[in-house]
């Protein structure tokens, strides 16, 4: 009687634990799986010469004139991410050194290995890191050429 009584309870737990695991794999199949929004393609932030040539029907004389215009934009822009690239290195330095000086040696190296792990996950989450690429616009500007 006292092995049908532990029987009885281990195939209980058994059918307990897979009705468990089915209705969890439902769930999350029926519930969670429709709550997450499909990625959307992602947008150009302005419209390539091309999509503006087509839309607006600009003359080849005109197309020329945006075109120095787009590149005229282009440089200032480089210029612009090369100036704010300096100043958040500056601002990052400033950071280290003035967390370096509360640290202790320790906690400097491990902090350093903290920082490592984390630009290496970051570069792996982003491919445009990853690929250390920043696409100027006239990069950009030629993939809405192409298409």
């Amino acid at each position: 009687m006292n092995n049908k009584y532990k029987l009885w309870v281990i195939l209980s737990l058994v059918a307990v634990f897979l009705i468990g695991v089915t209705a969890g794999v439902v769930g999350d199949r029926t519930y969670l799986g429709k709550k997450k929004p499909a990625p959307r393609p992602r947008q150009e932030p302005f419209p390539t010469l091309e999509v503006i040539s087509r839309e607006l029907q600009l003359t080849p004389e005109q197309e020329e004139k945006i075109r120095e215009i787009f590149k005229r934009s282009e440089e200032r822009l480089e210029a612009f991410r090369k100036e704010v690239h300096g100043r958040l290195s500056e601002l990052r330095e400033q950071l280290k050194s003035e967390m370096d000086e509360v640290l202790t040696d320790e906690q400097e190296q491990k902090m350093k290995e903290l920082m490592e792990r984390y630009m290496r996950q970051r570069r792996r989450d982003s491919p445009e890191r990853r690929d250390n690429i920043t696409p100027t616009p006239s990069e950009k500007e030629k993939k809405g050429e192409k298409r």
